[in-house]
């Protein structure tokens, strides 16, 4: 196996597998610190002229946004997830691109182009239903961590690897933790985001906390999220919360790309998010975006926004400058940020940001398991070699778990 992105990092996830003298690519994402940064394309081309199936495990953007560039390298290859996954790619991907094609839309065309034909090559899967490429027997597994998320078994000359992809074990508001197999395996390749850590996926109880003290002193609220699985627990919590009676009814608007993303989750897993409370943000016509964010804020005492990372020219980066003039406002951010976001440099660096005078907290929600889930799973499956990527582990330990171009040989 070769990590061409993903290895030592979170982003730009892309692992080539040789298995039984076939060639597997599982996802191909993008960097979030840089929207032109892919995994190695020449690199992949080099070891790999042919490959024999391209397997995406789920649609968040590090893992699947830029499958359609690897998959016009080959375009008689299928790529293969599952049903669910199938339908988030065809909105996240496309938003990806539109992203990144700020201000150049002219230039977007040819990406579009490789992106419709990629999905034309999608190849629906259902979970626990194996499939062949030869010799190989391929089976997918529920992760948890988002909707349709998939971990990956291989079986082939009486050896199995489990790729866990990004899995947790812990139920969600929206999706079960992940279903593992019930038998051994040789060779496990496992995310480690919190493998050197004890920290657990949930810290709702703060975050209702400190969405009840904003609204108290008369504040407006601020949740970046991301589009994908984030902004779907936010609205599960702020929802459970408000029915407890745990924070006041509230008008809660939803902005971004977190809007279509719902309307997936709704009909896939037979769950209302919209209620009377909270509903998807108004669109006004004859405003310019930022007029009708300003409109919006009139209206509601929370807006859930994408992105998470309060990264420039998303909704909101937008709300967030005008939100931060105010310092009984709040801007709460409840997840990962890279060190190139704009959210991270707003939560070290307030003071320095003359313009923003309102409370930030950090609250830590995740849909990766934790160091015990991960060691669980080392326990149940109990493999004769581990190989940890989609982490950040010390110095010490990234030469005992290095993963980073490695090349194990199957």
């Amino acid at each position: 196996m070769i990590p061409l992105g993903g290895g030592n990092e979170i982003g730009a996830s892309a692992y080539l597998y040789f298995i039984g003298g076939r060639k597997i690519l599982i996802d191909y994402g993008i960097r979030f610190n840089n929207k032109e940064s892919f995994p190695d394309l020449e690199f992949l081309k080099s070891l790999a002229p042919e490959i024999d199936a391209i397997i995406i495990t789920h649609a968040h953007i590090d893992h699947c946004g830029a499958f359609h560039i690897a998959s016009s390298l080959y375009p008689d290859t299928p790529v293969i997830t599952t049903f669910e996954t199938a339908e988030l790619l065809s909105l996240m991907v496309e938003d990806a691109i539109k992203v990144r094609y700020i201000g150049r839309e002219e230039e977007s065309f040819t990406e579009y182009k490789l992106f419709d034909e990629a999905f034309l090559r999608i190849e629906r899967k259902d979970f626990f239903e194996p499939f062949t490429f030869g010799d190989i027997e391929i089976t997918l597994f529920p992760a948890g961590h988002i909707l349709g998320a998939a971990s990956v078994l291989f079986k082939w000359d009486g050896k199995s690897l489990y790729h866990t992809g990004d899995i947790s074990l812990k139920d969600q508001f929206t999706v079960k933790g992940a279903v593992l197999p019930d038998e051994k395996v040789n060779f496990l390749v496992m995310e480690s985001t919190y493998y050197y850590t004890d920290r657990d996926g949930g810290d709702e109880t703060s975050l209702v906390e400190g969405v009840k003290e904003i609204v108290e002193r008369k504040g407006k609220i601020l949740i970046p999220v991301f589009a994908l699985g984030r902004a779907q627990e936010i609205i599960s919590i702020l929802k459970e919360g408000m029915m407890k009676g745990e924070i006041p009814p509230i008008n809660v608007y939803v902005d971004g790309l977190a809007r279509e993303v719902c309307n997936i989750y709704e009909h896939n897993i037979d769950k209302e998010f919209f209620n009377f409370y909270i509903q998807p943000a108004p669109f006004y016509e004859g405003l310019s975006y930022e007029e009708a964010c300003e409109e919006n804020l009139r209206e509601a005492d929370c807006i859930i926004a994408t992105s998470g990372m309060l990264m420039e020219n998303t909704p909101s980066y937008i709300y967030g400058k005008l939100i931060g003039k105010r310092a009984n406002n709040g801007i709460i951010f409840s997840g990962y940020l890279s060190e190139e976001s704009f959210g991270y440099r707003l939560l070290k660096e307030k003071k320095k940001l003359k313009n923003f005078k309102c409370q930030i907290l950090k609250h830590h929600l995740s849909a990766h398991g934790s160091g015990k889930d991960l060691r669980m799973i080392e326990s149940v499956l109990s493999p004769d070699k581990v190989i940890l990527v989609h982490g950040y582990p010390s110095k010490e330990k990234r030469i005992r778990h290095a993963a980073n171009r490695e090349v194990v040989y199957l």
